[in-house]
């Protein structure tokens, strides 16, 4: 009885004499033919880029073979894993890999499994920038967030997009007093979206109710009649018919003489 190592792919033979007990020997040796067969050579087909979280990645070898043994790092097999297609769910970030090994029809197996690599890319992290504060009813309002990416997707609470609803920037309208939000979505280079949109809050503020208080009754001619607004506030703007300002023209406060006889009027912004 010998132990063998075949080296050399092909038609190979064993052959064999002896001396038997009367001392004899075969005329020809007795030969044995072997066939040795070649080691498979597995391949991996597959994503070879792929965002982290993502299920549903499927890698494929040679069919109709047995004993299926797969491996993978920084992943997790969901099926077929005793197959020759088997699905993976991407956990890691980084350089990871696929192995695949198995018995050939003819009951051989690679001296090493296919290996095959595969970048697991993170997911984006969309920002926002914009107004976090506006007024009701304002509009040109503009929020960006990375420029060079695809598939933006905007959504606005108590808002209307009136412009760049598929870009980078949008343009706002808010129609609703109140905590609003502004969020968005994108595909980055790698193919890959935040698993969940950036949100950015917003207050829509009402607008004011200026009112008035003074003399609602003067005598034409007469000076010194004061007319106020709210305190605190910017941007007063006062208008005066039939009179004019004497004083504090910019300020909550302001001082009138009455020129012209008739219904007359004071108005004011802030």
């Amino acid at each position: 009885a010998i132990t063998v190592t075949w080296n050399t792919v092909g038609a190979q033979s064993v052959s064999v004499n002896y001396n038997n007990g009367n001392g004899c020997t075969a005329a020809t040796p007795a030969v044995y033919n072997v066939t040795v067969n070649p080691l498979p050579v597995p391949t991996i087909a597959g994503p070879a880029s792929a965002c982290v979280s993502s299920t549903g990645n499927v890698y494929t070898t040679q069919t109709g073979m047995t004993g299926y043994t797969w491996n993978v790092t920084g992943g997790t097999i969901t099926a077929g894993a005793t197959t020759n297609a088997i699905t993976v769910t991407w956990n890691t970030v980084g350089a990871q890999s696929v192995s695949v090994n198995y018995i050939n029809g003819n009951g051989c197996t690679a001296a090493t499994p296919a290996v095959y690599n595969v970048t697991v890319n993170p997911l984006p992290v969309p920002t926002i920038t914009g107004p976090a504060s506006a007024c009701v009813n304002s509009t040109g309002n503009v929020y960006t967030t990375q420029t060079g990416m695809t598939g933006y997707t905007w959504n606005v609470t108590g808002g209307t997009i009136t412009a760049g609803a598929t870009t980078n920037a949008i343009t706002v309208t808010w129609n609703t007093v109140g905590a609003q939000s502004v969020s968005v979505n994108y595909n980055n280079g790698n193919g890959c979206t935040a698993a969940t949109p950036a949100v950015y809050n917003v207050t829509v503020n009402p607008l004011p109710v200026p009112t008035i208080a003074g003399p609602a009754s003067a005598c034409v001619s007469s000076t010194g009649n004061v007319y106020t607004t709210q305190t605190g506030m910017t941007g007063y703007t006062w208008n005066v018919t039939g009179g004019t300002i004497t004083a504090g023209a910019t300020t909550n406060a302001i001082t009138v003489t009455w020129n012209t006889v008739g219904a007359q009027s004071v108005s004011v912004n802030y």
